[in-house]
C-alpha cells in the first residue's frame, strides 16, 4: 500500500469513528458494556493512548532515534511517568493489564477533554506518517501497524459501539 493510500484510509476511518462517537452523545458516553466492562468515553481514552504510542515511535523514526520497548519495571515505571500512558510494546505487561492501566488512568476524566486529546492524538499521528518517506514505511514494516492502530481499530470499536446502542445507532443512508 502506498503511503497515500494509507493516509487517505486513516482520514476516512478516523472520519467515521468520530461521527459515531460524537452521535453517541454525553448522556451515553459513560454507559458501560460496550467493549467488556468499558464505556464509549474509556474506549475514547484507549483509542487515544495507542494512537499517541505510535505517533510517538514515529517520531522517534522520523528524527533518527532508535527505540527499545521498555525491559525493566524501572524503565516501564519512568516510561509511563513521561508519556502518561504504558508501553504498550514491552513484554513487560500484556495488552489487557496496559488496557487496564489506561482505564485506571482514564476513568474520570471528562469525555470533552478525552475527545480533544485523541484528536490530537490523530493528528500527531498523521504528522508522523507525512514525515516519513514511503521507503521507510515499507522498510520497516511499519503500514500493518499504523493500519492497526487506526484503520482496524477504529472499525473493531465502531462495532463494539453500534452493537451495544443498537437501537439508537443504525447506520445512516
Amino acid at each position: 500500500m502506498h503511503k497515500a493510500q494509507l493516509i487517505a484510509r486513516m482520514m476516512i476511518a478516523h472520519d467515521e469513528w468520530e461521527l459515531l462517537v460524537n452521535h453517541v452523545g454525553s448522556i451515553r458516553v459513560g454507559i458501560g458494556g460496550v467493549s467488556g466492562h468499558w464505556s464509549v468515553k474509556n474506549i475514547v481514552a484507549h483509542v487515544m493512548t495507542r494512537e499517541q504510542h505510535l505517533a510517538d515511535r514515529l517520531a522517534e523514526i522520523a528524527r533518527g532515534e532508535t527505540y527499545q520497548p521498555c525491559s525493566t519495571w524501572e524503565e516501564f515505571d519512568a516510561f509511563i511517568e513521561e508519556y502518561g500512558f504504558p508501553d504498550f510494546d514491552s513484554s513487560l505487561i500484556s495488552i489487557d493489564a496496559a488496557n487496564e492501566l489506561v482505564y485506571e488512568k482514564y476513568k474520570n476524566a471528562a469525555m470533552n477533554e478525552l475527545v480533544a486529546e485523541e484528536l490530537d492524538a490523530f493528528s500527531a499521528l498523521l504528522t508522523g506518517v507525512r514525515a516519513l518517506s514511503e521507503e521507510q514505511i515499507n522498510d520497516l514494516g511499519l503500514t500493518p501497524r499504523i493500519k492497526h492502530i487506526t484503520v482496524d481499530h477504529y472499525r473493531h470499536h465502531i462495532a463494539d459501539i453500534r452493537k451495544r446502542f443498537k437501537r439508537s445507532l443504525q447506520r445512516q443512508p
